[in-house]
């Protein structure tokens, strides 16, 4: 108790101390100055009359003078006479220039630690470090006045863009960033459209068709929305020949019915990974970033032309890549347990497994379908839209054994060895059209894959860069360019059962 009673004497103590020093800001300070706005008081100091008129020639005074926690990071007059007459002649830019310097809460620099960025007027975030403020040193802080704190600097901060300003900004200069700015298609946001009415089964919002229409980029919903003031990102872009050379490399393995479509795929491809979140900046650049994707891009200072700051991350202009083939068109992988569908009879038994592999001992999931003898002709479905043009072996993972239920109801399995017949089709009209058929006998306690032969893909006929469902609402989840796969029973099973395992299914690109 009485090691308790000192606990809560203690943190009593550190919250009064607390306390007392955010009051001491207070009554150390002049009367005088407790009762200035920041404006006023900037008007005073002779060191910030330029700023103060740029303050009042664009308006901003009367935010200033505002009842709020304001907190101004005012360059000097030195600071201010090299900033260029493009700025001080151009009301919105000069304006823009200055909300760089002002943040609608209250910042001291007891704050300021290495993760802080401060969110300014014009809706840009600034590192606020110790005694800097981006670039620029305070040479006098904390000066705390009666609607908030004022921070003297010695070099003016001039508003930079995001790396999504950066991309249209540039876009005549850099292929890539022209092939990123024109992904644009109409969608609607839920914060402009009206609302029609609530849902009864889900309770979501249904809008009004028609209304809140915008452009939306597919870039930014599908990759990442690089114009995020509050996030930082690291963005690769290539400088033209490098793209140009990414696209060639790229290009057989976008084969389509439509060249259009298969140019953009491959332009899609070549982009899609080249937006990491995270700031890395020279210094703490890693060999190796990994996209969202999971894509490893090995960052090659000697293939770095050239860096860009700008207000959310940064920008590294490379003359190469940096990403092995086997990395765009990786190994696909379905896994059993997650089928997209089935075709059993009403008596089957259908287990999803928590299995151990004793060769490897990792732990996996499978699928078992028990059909006994009625199983003729049955199975299980999946789908992928990652199998690109080119030429794929196939395996298949298929655990056959018997093992103790779970549930303490029993065996399940067989002794027996089962019958699996694996086939790819591709959907044409209202048809699934047979492009691959190759059957394996599965042997009991096999704990290895089963090579099944080779699949070519020769079309990829859907746009990689189309969103995620349509305007309507419509997903766009199964489409050209899907193709499914199915385990499926024998036909005929003398003395066996037309039962199915699957653990995975496996397609390995082949270069």
């Amino acid at each position: 108790m009485k090691k308790l009673s000192f606990l809560i004497a203690g943190i009593t103590f550190l919250v009064t101390m607390e306390a007392c020093k955010k009051w001491g800001d207070h009554i150390a300070l002049p009367e005088q100055q407790l009762s200035e706005t920041l404006m006023e008081h900037i008007k005073k100091d002779p060191q910030l009359s330029s700023f103060a008129n740029y303050v009042q020639q664009t308006g901003l005074d009367s935010l200033l003078n505002a009842s709020k926690n304001i907190t101004v990071f005012a360059p000097g007059n030195d600071a201010l006479a090299t900033l260029p007459g493009s700025v001080t002649s151009n009301p919105a830019q000069l304006k823009a220039f200055l909300q760089n310097h002002i943040s609608t809460n209250a910042y001291f620099t007891r704050d300021a630690v290495d993760s802080l960025r401060v969110p300014m007027a014009n809706g840009k975030r600034i590192f606020f470090i110790a005694r800097k403020f981006d670039e620029a040193n305070i040479t006098e802080g904390d000066i705390y006045v009666s609607n908030g704190v004022l921070h003297k600097i010695d070099k003016a901060i001039v508003p930079l863009q995001s790396i999504w300003e950066y991309i249209l900004d540039s876009k005549s200069s850099f292929l890539q960033n022209n092939y990123i700015s024109s992904l644009n298609y109409l969608g609607q946001d839920p914060n402009l459209a009206e609302l029609d009415s609530i849902n009864p089964a889900t309770g979501e919002p249904v809008y009004k068709p028609g209304t809140g229409i915008v452009n939306i980029n597919t870039f930014k919903t599908k990759v990442m929305d690089v114009a995020n003031e509050d996030s930082l990102f690291t963005y690769i872009l290539l400088t033209n020949d490098a793209f140009n050379a990414e696209k060639t490399r790229l290009r057989p393995y976008f084969n389509g019915a439509n060249a259009d479509t298969a140019n953009s795929n491959t332009s899609w491809a070549a982009v899609k990974d080249f937006a990491v979140r995270g700031l890395y900046t020279e210094a703490n650049l890693p060999a190796v970033l990994e996209s969202k994707f999971g894509v490893k891009i090995a960052m090659n200072r000697a293939s770095i032309v050239s860096v860009k700051k700008l207000s959310n991350g940064i920008a590294y202009v490379m003359n190469a890549s940096g990403i092995a083939l086997q990395e765009k068109i990786p190994v696909v992988y379905l896994e059993g347990e997650n089928p997209y569908a089935f075709s059993v009879p009403n008596s089957a038994t259908i287990f999803y497994r928590d299995r151990m592999n004793p060769l490897t001992g990792t732990n996996f999931k499978d699928i078992y379908l028990n059909m006994g003898s009625s199983g003729a002709n049955r199975y299980v479905s999946y789908y992928t839209n990652q199998l690109y043009t080119t030429k794929y072996k196939v395996y298949l993972m298929s655990l056959n054994d018997k093992v103790v239920s779970p549930q303490a109801d029993g065996t399940y399995g067989t002794d027996s060895t089962l019958s699996h017949t694996v086939r790819v089709f591709n959907r044409q009209a209202d048809t699934l059209a047979l492009r691959f058929e190759s059957s394996v006998n599965v042997t009991t306690n096999t704990y290895t894959e089963f090579y099944l032969g080779e699949f070519t893909n020769d079309e990829y006929n859907w746009l990689l860069s189309y969103p995620v469902s349509s305007p309507s609402g419509v997903a766009y989840t199964l489409n050209p360019a899907t193709r499914y796969i199915r385990v499926v029973a024998p036909a005929t099973a003398t003395g066996r059962p037309f039962n199915l395992t699957v653990n995975y299914l496996r397609f390995e690109p082949v270069f």
